[in-house]
């Protein structure tokens, strides 16, 4: 009997907690007139302005409301209107709705501005860690692996695919005394973050890296990733022989794969040559993906803001497009925006060691994989 009335607490419990969260969500709604309501828009129109589908939107409002100020007495902007502000940010980054809609969002640039700095810290500080996770245990392993094999059978033990793509921003002050504005001028003629990611088969950011000028190559920022240390800590330590697939510019080790230089045509090393250069369509299409929905990230605008909070508004939206890939959101409608140009091979291989020990062992694991599965 006790262990019934167990269950049956247990039930209403979550009954209760399912109908509160129905009545907070309907309460956002109710808290504004029907004609102004964004909630009301048509569903492609919503898609369009917010990036999100409906749905997908209350149910991100409701995971981070707890963790929003709460508006002062007299405010006009209640929390679910300031995440609506910073999601219309994120997505077109402009600050007009450029749509002529009267909408609660019609609100000033200084509000739209808090609004973004708020919500780009809730999410960097209590969802990030979340929605951007680098497999860790053997079931995430081989879950992230199995779509690799799924899409190349001769690639066992493939963890994701990386590379760097510039974010352009505003130049930073000449005089800042932590980000001056040399660093970061990129090879590209503008200023910009150098942003490194990694992705996989289901094109989910499983790592990504805001914190480097785009004046550092893509190598830098890998010698010093968090992942890299997390993949040889392991190859050393565990004999574990996963990798993740770059392009040129980064340096052949044992958990990094990379192409050859030099290939006679016909040969098994031009055939995984190939092979690889078809995966790494991945990171262009994750790229692809994340500053078509995302506009404020698309080189066609700078993010205006100083270092530190451009690189918030990055995984701000590296964690939204998580969201949308898990949730099945589709794609905005087309807009008048050329598409993002697709990644090159980073022919800049300079700086890449070819003379130590993890460049051995990365050739003879590399050379190992085309002798065993791309000889015919």
């Amino acid at each position: 009997m006790a262990y019934l009335d167990g269950i049956l607490h247990l039930f209403i419990v979550n009954h209760d907690e399912n109908s509160q969260r129905i009545l907070q969500n309907n309460r956002i709604q109710r808290q504004m007139r029907d004609a102004s309501n964004p909630f009301h828009l048509p569903d492609r129109l919503f898609l369009k302005l917010f990036r999100l589908d409906k749905q997908t939107t209350l149910d991100f409002i409701d995971s981070i409301r707890d963790h929003m100020a709460q508006p002062l007495k007299g405010s006009k902007v209640p929390v679910h209107l300031r995440v609506l502000t910073a999601m219309h940010f994120f997505g077109h980054g402009s600050y007009q709705t450029g749509t002529g809609l009267q909408h609660p969002l019609a609100v000033s640039q200084p509000t739209v501005s808090r609004c973004i700095a708020e919500v780009s810290d809730v999410i960097t500080r209590f969802l990030l860690n979340r929605w951007v996770k680098w497999p860790r245990t053997d079931d995430e392993k081989n879950s992230v692996k199995r779509g690799f094999r799924l899409l190349e059978p001769r690639l066992h033990n493939m963890l994701g695919v990386i590379d760097c793509t510039h974010i352009k921003i505003i130049a930073p002050s000449e005089e800042h005394p932590v980000h001056p504005a040399g660093p970061y001028y990129c090879r590209k003629g503008y200023y910009s973050i150098n942003t490194q990611i990694i992705a996989d088969t289901n094109r989910i950011i499983r790592a990504i890296n805001a914190r480097f000028p785009g004046s550092v190559h893509d190598a830098a920022i890998w010698s010093m990733s968090a992942v890299k240390r997390i993949l040889q800590n392991n190859f050393v330590q565990r004999n574990d022989e996963n990798y993740l697939l770059g392009d040129s510019g980064y340096p052949l080790e044992p958990w990094l794969l990379v192409r050859y230089p030099h290939v006679i045509p016909g040969s098994p090393e031009e055939n995984f040559n190939a092979t690889l250069s078809r995966i790494r369509t991945i990171i262009e299409h994750v790229n692809g993906l994340l500053k078509s929905r995302f506009r404020c990230l698309h080189e066609h605008r700078a993010l205006h803001y100083n270092p530190r909070r451009a690189a918030k508004i990055i995984y701000s939206c590296a964690v939204l497009h998580n969201i949308c890939r898990e949730r099945n959101v589709p794609e905005p409608p087309n807009e008048d925006f050329p598409p993002v140009p697709p990644l090159r091979d980073n022919q800049d291989v300079h700086q890449i060691p070819r003379n130590n020990d993890w460049y051995r062992l990365g050739e003879r694991l590399r050379q190992n994989i085309v002798e065993t599965h791309f000889q015919n």
